[in-house]
């Protein structure tokens, strides 16, 4: 028996706009996905975050990780995920064990129990980081030595199923953990990953999550709507994003939260302008923006979790409350997978 747990995430900024190739800059999250795993001579899964409980065998979950590698390729030659979305979300924690024994090569099956710190659909990362922690943790019951670029190469493939044609970035960061910077690679190239521990060293202050209720559409369903606006109006706004991406960098280094403050809010204006914000994502923007501060939608969008700032936190979370939400402090930047017993 093995627990292995992963972090979630959130985009500091550079979400849907990494999709086509421009940098992101992501954080894992001090809330984490834990899943306990032991061998079995069939499958069952235990997720006590969906209350959900499934057994399956060896042969079922082996048979659902090809039929969604055959909705996948038919997907990408009509740039439509639709059915493989429909098929994914019917068939969510046999495609995740499935598409792992069948990529580890094994042929035994898998007992596991799943518990996550997160909300479902949030922003937050939660599929990705549950990928990542399964994978390792399958790995690791069967003796199997994984090193991290094979537990991310393992998640992303789960990625596909949910996301269609994802960054990788959430996988990565749940994967490897700390501030990262995240480029997509070109078509069968790898991606950039690239730690910022020595550029950006310093803790990164004055954050706060909240959550804005579940999304209605998935992050493929998202990803899928912007992919489908108009070419030129899409490719305005993500090249706006990938610059803004670049100076946020530039400007982490450099503690210029002035700066920081002002990427963050341009980076909601191009995402709302793509259609994946929401009422409530931006009220509490302006909100946050009149009080000399700067909020963001994180992730897909479409409610989720959003990223909040202010020089004096205390006072942003009093804001926040006042307006009715709750907001969640934790920490950025935290540890990626890794085995908590065994």
């Amino acid at each position: 028996m093995v627990i292995v747990s992963a972090p979630g995430k959130i985009h500091l900024i550079g979400e849907h706009s990494v999709v086509y190739g421009e940098p992101a800059i992501l954080a894992a999250i001090g809330r984490r996905v834990y899943v306990k795993a032991e061998r079995g001579e069939y499958n069952r899964v235990i997720d006590r975050t969906l209350d959900r409980e499934e057994t399956f065998s060896v042969k079922d979950a082996l048979e659902t990780a090809d039929k969604l590698d055959a909705l996948w390729k038919e997907g990408n030659e009509k740039n439509d995920f639709s059915e493989l979305f429909k098929f994914f979300k019917k068939n969510y924690l046999k495609s995740v064990v499935g598409k792992i024994l069948q990529l580890l090569k094994i042929k035994g099956g898998v007992k596991l129990a799943v518990k996550s710190e997160m909300m479902i659909g949030s922003g937050m990362g939660s599929s990705a980081a549950f990928s990542v922690a399964s994978t390792h943790a399958i790995a690791e019951v069967y003796g199997k030595e994984l090193p991290f670029e094979k537990i991310n190469e393992i998640a992303y493939e789960i990625e596909k199923f949910a996301h269609g044609k994802p960054s990788g970035g959430d996988n990565s960061a749940c994967c490897f953990g700390g501030l990262i910077w995240f480029k997509k690679g070109e078509e069968g190239k790898p991606p950039t990953i690239k730690s910022l521990k020595e550029e950006v060293p310093h803790k990164l202050e004055g954050f706060v999550l909240v959550h804005t209720g579940k999304p209605e559409k998935t992050t493929g369903e998202l990803i899928q709507h912007v992919r489908e606006l108009g070419d030129s109006f899409r490719s305005e706004r993500v090249v706006a994003l990938g610059y803004a991406t670049k100076k946020m960098l530039e400007a982490l280094k450099a503690k210029d939260v002035e700066k920081v403050k002002e990427l963050m809010n341009l980076a909601q204006s191009k995402l709302a302008e793509l259609g994946v914000s929401t009422e409530r994502i931006d009220r509490i923007a302006e909100k946050v923006r009149d009080m000399g501060g700067a909020a963001k939608l994180c992730g897909a969008g479409g409610g989720g979790i959003m990223l909040c700032w202010h020089r004096d936190k205390d006072k942003l979370i009093k804001m926040l409350k006042k307006l009715g939400e709750e907001p969640i402090e934790t920490d950025l930047g935290v540890d990626g997978v890794r085995v908590e017993t065994g």
